[in-house]
């Protein structure tokens, strides 16, 4: 099979778009539909199930992504042992503020363990801001929240979203709840207030920002409320999940997520072992 080929319906799969794969491997859109009918064509397989807005894999589809990840694993590994050492440039991570203090200490340590000395460049960013620069190849990496339904990247651990207080504060200590929220296009800002809506609570935002620390200072500090996942809640806070006067937060999913364009010391394989690393270290992070 070409490996061409395969590697732009891995960019699919991992992005769940065409378009976004297009961005990837910078190629036009029509360009990968086009090679998405070469690959369907060659293996006399429906790989994908067009019908709807939804891009679904077909059965053939799903059987035959981790076969396509093997073949391109392999042929990168030869090529990585065949030509000249890779240049060393920084490894460069984006990775969403959320995930800053409890994700990337940890996910370097697992990357020094295999590329001991490699220079590693992090990125800040929400995972909506984050995801343009890794498909323009300005990013080697990204740690991300996933989108509902999504398969993208490696999967690092799962967490749950929760409301944040003041110390020895209660939600029934509000009459309006003063607010101080991540900037809209993360999940628990539209969340949080679409659930308060329907609870019928008073509420205000006098805060956004993207920043867990500035946000769980304005908590601390000014008083206010937040909502954020459950693993970046300083000791200090209360903490709670749900209750007749808060509505529920969702859950997020936190993968690891490659350019199409990978690191030369960054191939697919070690990205895979890194994040099964991570996983298998911790049910969530401390």
């Amino acid at each position: 099979m070409d490996t061409e080929l395969l590697r732009s319906f891995i960019a699919v799969v991992d992005t769940g778009s065409f378009t976004r794969a297009a961005r990837q491997i910078f190629r036009t859109q029509a360009a990968v539909s086009q090679q998405m009918k070469r690959l369907e064509q060659s293996l006399g397989k429906t790989l994908f199930d067009r019908e709807g807005r939804a891009l679904e894999l077909t059965a053939d589809g799903k059987a035959l992504v981790s076969y396509a990840r093997r073949i391109l694993n392999l042929h990168d590994e030869a090529l990585q042992k065949l030509q000249r050492e890779p240049e060393r440039r920084p490894l460069r991570i984006g990775c969403p503020d959320d995930y800053l203090v409890t994700v990337m200490p940890k996910l370097i340590d697992l990357v020094h363990r295999h590329l001991p000395g490699l220079e590693v460049q992090v990125f800040g960013g929400s995972s909506s801001r984050l995801r343009p620069q890794l498909d323009a190849g300005e990013l080697d990496l990204s740690v991300m929240t996933r989108h509902a339904e999504s398969d993208e990247g490696y999967l690092l651990y799962q967490d749950q979203g929760v409301w944040v207080l003041p110390a020895g504060k209660s939600p029934h200590d509000y009459d309006c709840l003063p607010l101080a929220l991540a900037e809209p296009d993360c999940k628990f800002h539209s969340t949080a207030l679409d659930g308060l809506d329907k609870l019928g609570r008073d509420y205000q935002v006098l805060a956004v920002a993207n920043s867990t620390l500035f946000l769980s200072e304005m908590v601390r500090q000014n008083g206010m409320i937040s909502a954020m996942i459950r693993s970046s809640v300083p000791e200090d806070l209360t903490l709670i999940e749900a209750g007749t006067l808060l509505p529920e937060l969702t859950s997020v999913s936190v993968a690891l997520v490659m350019s199409a364009n990978a690191h030369p010391k960054m191939p697919t394989a070690l990205v895979q072992k890194i994040s099964q690393g991570f996983a298998a270290g911790l049910s969530g992070p401390d």
